[in-house]
């Protein structure tokens, strides 16, 4: 990958997260920069203003949620409890329930979200 002359002073340090993605033969670099820090001299050759719209349709297009699990020990002492045949209490079924706000499971946030979230941060510092 070849970054432009000045990128990490003038454009890389201002970024807030990015999101590198293969574009036909050429891998390239999305960044997402805060409306505060942008320049109009950090768009240059080879590097592009994109929209929120757009840089979002590139995440959506380019990475996947998955599904994590935020509490493995958790998990194992109700696998084992099922295993020998114990009942599990709501409060243990609802751990096991991806829709339930205290599951052992989530899903991992992509650029996307991200920016959602970052947005939402802006907001409230404000």
């Amino acid at each position: 990958m070849i970054y432009p002359l000045g990128y990490e002073e003038e454009i890389g340090n201002f970024a807030v997260d990015h999101l590198y993605y293969e574009d036909g033969i050429y891998l390239k670099l999305l960044l997402v920069i805060p409306d505060a820090d942008y320049k109009t001299t950090m768009i240059r050759t080879g590097v592009k203003e994109l929209t929120e719209k757009e840089t979002t349709d590139i995440s959506e297009a380019n990475e996947t949620r998955v599904e994590t699990l935020t509490d493995e020990v958790k998990l194992r002492r109700l696998e084992l409890k099922a295993t020998l045949g114990m009942s599990l209490t709501t409060e243990e079924l609802d751990a096991i329930d991806i829709t339930k706000p205290d599951s052992i499971f989530g899903t991992s946030k992509i650029l996307a979200d991200k920016i959602v979230d970052l947005k939402a941060k802006e907001i409230k510092g404000k």
